[in-house]
Order: C-alpha cells, then sequence, then structure tokens
C-alpha cells in the first residue's frame, strides 16, 4: 500500500550481504568471558544463547538454500549449538558455510524452502540480515551499549515486520486493538513512516503520514527495536493511546 511500492524500498542484494557479513563479524567478536552474561530484555537468555541460536539459523538457512522447497530439509538435521566457549568456534563454522552458500546461490531461484512457504533465495538473504542484525543488537546489550541497526537496514526492517511476521504472528486477540492506528515516524531517515490500522484479526498498512490512535517518533531503529519488543515504548516519543504500544509488545511473539 501507499505511494512507494514495498519493491522499490527494497535494499539490492549486495547491501543485504554487505550488512549480513558486518553483523555476522561483529557478532563473531565476542569473547568468551562474555558469553556468561544475561540478557537485560530477554528473560533467561544470555550471550551464549544467542550465539548459539544465530548459528543455529545460519546452518538451518544454508540447508534451506541448498535444497528446494520440493525437498525440504528437517530441522532435527541441524544440530543444536555445543556448551560453553565451544559456540564460539561453532558459530563461525556456519557463518563460514553459510557466506559461501549464499555466494554461490541462485538468489533468483523461486524454490526455496521458508515459514511463508516457497520464496526466492532472495529471501533468506533479506530475512538473514534482519536476523543477524537484530541478534548482534541483543548480544551486545548484555555488556555494552550497542549500537544501533544501520539506518537503511531498520527502514526495510519494518516493512518486513509489517509484510512477514505481523501478518502471521502477532497475536491479535492480545493486542486488542480493532478499529485502533498506529503511526510511526522515524526522524533520521527520509520516508521513514508507517500507518497501520488494525482489524479483529488483522491489519492494514502503508507508507504514509497521517494521525493515529497512537503516534511514535524517533530515529529508525529504535522504532524497529521497539516492533520487535526490544526498546520500551518510553524510549521514542510517543502521543496519544500508550496502551496500543504497550499491547503491541506483548503481543509481538515473534
Amino acid at each position: 500500500m501507499g505511494s512507494t511500492s514495498n519493491d522499490q524500498r527494497r535494499l539490492p542484494p549486495a547491501d543485504y550481504l554487505h550488512q549480513l557479513r558486518v553483523e555476522l563479524a561483529r557478532m563473531g567478536g565476542i569473547s568468551a568471558d562474555q558469553l556468561d552474561a544475561p540478557l537485560p530484555h530477554i528473560e533467561g537468555w544470555t550471550v551464549h544463547a544467542v550465539v548459539g541460536h544465530t548459528g543455529w539459523v545460519a546452518r538451518w538457512a544454508t540447508r534451506c538454500l541448498q535444497t528446494s522447497a520440493d525437498d525440504p530439509p528437517r530441522r532435527s538435521e541441524v544440530p543444536e549449538p555445543p556448551p560453553g566457549a565451544e559456540v564460539l568456534s561453532w558459530f563461525a563454522e556456519g557463518v563460514q558455510d553459510l557466506i559461501a552458500t549464499v555466494e554461490s546461490a541462485d538468489l533468483a531461484e523461486p524454490l526455496r524452502q521458508t515459514w511463508t512457504g516457497p520464496q526466492p533465495g532472495s529471501w533468506w538473504l533479506r530475512r538473514l540480515a534482519h536476523e543477524t542484525a537484530m541478534h548482534r543488537w541483543d548480544a551486545y546489550a548484555a555488556f555494552d551499549s550497542p549500537d544501533p541497526i544501520d539506518s537503511a537496514l531498520a527502514l526495510d526492517g519494518i516493512d518486513e515486520v509489517f509484510e512477514s511476521f505481523a501478518p502471521q504472528r502477532l497475536q491479535f486477540a492480545a493486542l486488542a486493538s480493532p478499529g485502533k492506528s498506529m503511526h510511526l515516524h522515524s526522524t533520521d531517515v527520509d520516508g521513514g513512516e508507517w500507518m497501520v490500522h488494525f482489524e479483529d484479526d488483522g491489519m492494514r498498512w502503508e507508507h504514509a503520514h497521517a494521525k493515529g490512535d497512537v503516534a511514535a517518533r524517533g530515529p529508525v531503529s529504535d522504532l524497529l527495536l521497539m516492533l520487535w519488543s526490544r526498546l520500551p515504548p518510553s524510549r521514542v516519543e510517543v502521543f496519544g493511546d500508550t496502551t496500543i504500544l504497550d499491547r503491541w509488545q506483548t503481543a509481538a511473539a515473534f
């Protein structure tokens, strides 16, 4: 919806690959003595858990890119991460295989396994760039003030939330906002505005400037992190019915 099509806003594949490399390298720079640090924003998770999860996703994505949707891999084929500091070398091995696979894959090939059904390989490149950036932020939040997510990637990441995650995974009963609307306005990126209209069990959205029942205004990285329940709404400027954003964070079990 809106005056700017989603395809026009997508980053070039080379940009997704660059961001994937950058964020994987940042995560690869984590040291063994940082692994036990708890994440302040995800109860029960440690840096080890984030590194292990990201290494597991790298292996899963590699298998999905190497097979067609007609012969999808099984999640049980992917080994679980090892305990202790071994997870760092295990992570590095998975990353090496993933990058080699991405670079050699035909990303236009339409039959690739994803949780949204068959997609071209470029779907995985985009998803992996966002996945890794978010989990790099998670890991560094445990022992440092993490750098924001790259603004161009975060702009696309908000589109991805509304395109892929919210329609399938947002718990609309918990959101309890039919007939309500939400406006997001980035302060650091041109074109960074979204208007979302909630329904009983779905939503409509567009790139637009309009008045919503609640509006959130701030850097685009902070807006994305808020949608993913990494930052509280209080980290950005909020106008109107703040309870909608609180309920969003409860309902966004992504």
